[in-house]
């Protein structure tokens, strides 16, 4: 399994206070939603995250757990970090228990404690692999990801969606060809580290 952190716009309208709260917390103000995506042969491209409703439906954030195969990656997405691989074979079954856990033990939406960004790091926390190999700032995984943002190059959004699109098809390949004995056992990923290394692209998103 290979498992992304991904951040999009926060689709509800949380003010000015509410982004003040963001700001001291998160140390931006930026409150972009966060979620995870994993990658299986099995599940190729997993959407896993808290929804935070539709403001213009009425609908309320809470604790409502989503979970969704895609077919390709989120155009609305505006960063992508790849977290890691896993051998483990119970690794995405895993996740997803401890997603269902997370929501039925915090079934109430809180703005310090129950969000988005505590749910995902709780749930990296739960696969050992990447509890143990993932930077932290001040013991938070969200919170350096957050000050490395501030200096980010343009062009690493579209790396890291090419990278995210190239995984998946990995994954896609294996999926098709599972019984045929043409699985890609050990395909060459692109090392995370070399997206800080690549050649100036003016287009930002």
């Amino acid at each position: 399994m290979h498992l992304f952190l991904a951040w999009r716009a926060m689709e509800d309208r949380i003010g000015s206070l509410g982004y003040t709260i963001e700001r001291v917390l998160w140390g931006d103000s930026r409150a972009r939603h966060t979620f995870l995506i994993a990658c299986t042969d099995e599940h190729p491209l997993t959407l896993i995250e808290i929804d935070v409703g539709d403001h213009e439906k009425g609908i309320k954030k809470g604790m409502r757990l989503r979970i969704a195969e895609l077919d390709e990656v989120p155009s609305t997405i505006t960063k992508i970090e790849l977290i890691g691989e896993t051998k483990s074979t119970t690794a995405f079954e895993q996740l997803i228990r401890s997603a269902q856990c997370y929501v039925q033990e915090h079934p109430d939406y809180n703005v310090l404690r129950n969000n988005c960004r505590t749910f995902v790091e709780y749930l990296i926390d739960q696969i050992p692999e990447f509890r143990d190999s993932i930077p932290k700032k001040n013991g938070s995984i969200l919170e350096y990801y957050h000050s490395q943002a501030k200096h980010e190059h343009p062009g690493a959004i579209v790396k890291s969606r090419k990278l995210i699109r190239e995984i998946r098809d990995i994954h896609l390949h294996n999926k098709h060809y599972k019984y045929a004995a043409k699985l890609v056992v050990n395909p060459e990923i692109p090392d995370s580290q070399q997206l800080t290394h690549f050649d100036t692209i003016e287009q930002r998103f």
